[in-house]
């Protein structure tokens, strides 16, 4: 992807394992990772920071697996990539 991207993932994964990041530093990759177009701008970088804080926290109390880990670094990729061009909007078949 991007350094920015890139560093907030692998701060959000080190978090995911080994405890919280510094909100700061986080929220400060949150606003890189939004001003190269990697996290969806409509996201605010505080309350992003604070949300990625909890989940990696909430995963971490659930003495995670790696399928665990892995799922929590997929729902926050999801979550964070602003939403593509012609993605569909509603479930059922892509036309």
């Amino acid at each position: 992807m991007t350094p920015a991207w890139d560093a907030l993932i692998a701060t959000f994964e080190h978090a995911l394992l080994h405890g919280a990041p510094d909100p700061g530093r986080l929220r400060a990759l949150v606003d890189a990772a939004i001003e190269d177009g990697t996290v969806d701008a409509e996201l605010d970088p505080d309350q992003t920071a604070r949300l990625l804080t909890a989940l990696a926290g909430g995963t971490r109390d659930l003495r995670p697996s790696e399928a665990d880990i892995a799922t929590a670094l997929l729902v926050a990729t999801r979550w964070l990539h602003p939403p593509r061009t012609g993605a569909r909007l509603e479930p059922g078949p892509a036309v």
